[in-house]
């Protein structure tokens, strides 16, 4: 099956734009082979689908790698208001009924909030995909500790480059080999909107109780650097759903797919591997 192309991406990897209810206007990105497995990828709270296009093009061959603009972001319509986990699964259904001809189910691939959402939608939908890999996804919720960075975070760098303040944006960000442009690009295309609703509902709706439900093949993906998973808060993960396998990445920070793609894909490949 191949989804309708309505414009082209960049060299290889093609956009497919879909349609739900109303406003609903979702930007695909899609590369590899049309009959392969569908691999889609979900960003985290400033990010967008181009985010994963470094990874996509070195997945192997035969799969389907995809990646969602989850509303608010990049190309995908941004409402004024609808930022919760119901919000975004309802997009989800969306774009795997767009995928229900393929031969196989997708597996979701969710980095930070996107991860949030991949374990809310695979524990609600079992039937729908194969398989979910969870990248360093924050542990806040109803009775846990409050998300770990404050909303100003993210709202700081965003306004100061909406507003032309470079070096002001810049500072906000100290990685060495950290890519300012992408970012910029990625905060220009957010809606505040999006940020504020995304950020209060990571405090406000569970992450736990999905996890604790997931019955399908799964992989969670701590960052040792970042301060979202904690070797105490990954063992109760553990305890409380032995059947997901667990591995952290010692020394790398919470952009595990910008700051350590080869060890992201060198788990991501073998997770794959291990479905066929």
């Amino acid at each position: 099956m191949t989804l309708p192309i309505l414009s082209n991406g960049t060299d290889d990897v093609k956009t497919a734009i879909l349609r739900g209810r109303g406003d609903v206007r979702l930007r695909l990105l899609q590369c590899g082979n049309s009959q392969g497995r569908p691999v889609l990828f979900l960003h985290g709270i400033t990010e967008n689908a181009s985010a994963f296009e470094p990874i996509m093009r070195q997945l192997p061959d035969h799969l389907r790698p995809m990646a969602l603009d989850l509303r608010g972001r990049g190309q995908s319509f941004k409402p004024d208001l609808g930022y919760r986990m119901n919000d975004y699964m309802e997009d989800l259904l969306i774009v795997c009924n767009a995928l229900s001809g393929y031969a196989e189910r997708p597996v979701l691939v969710g980095h930070s909030m996107g991860a949030r959402i991949a374990a809310a939608f695979a524990a609600t939908y079992p039937a729908v995909t194969d398989g979910v890999v969870l990248v360093d996804p924050p542990l806040s919720g109803p009775g846990r500790q409050a998300f770990p960075l404050p909303l100003s975070r993210f709202l700081e760098p965003k306004r100061a480059i909406d507003e032309g303040r470079y070096d002001d944006f810049k500072a906000y960000y100290t990685t060495p080999g950290f890519d300012y442009e992408r970012k910029a690009l990625e905060l220009q295309s957010c809606a505040t909107a999006a940020i504020e609703q995304s950020y209060a509902a990571m405090n406000e709706e569970p992450f736990h109780a999905y996890y604790r439900m997931l019955r399908q093949p799964a992989l969670l993906l701590s960052a040792g650097l970042a301060p979202f998973i904690s070797e105490e808060a990954e063992e109760e993960l553990r305890a409380m759903n032995p059947g997901i396998r667990t591995e952290r990445l010692a020394y790398v920070g919470h952009e595990v797919h910008k700051l350590a793609p080869d060890r992201l894909l060198a788990s991501l490949t073998a997770f794959l591997s291990s479905l066929s």
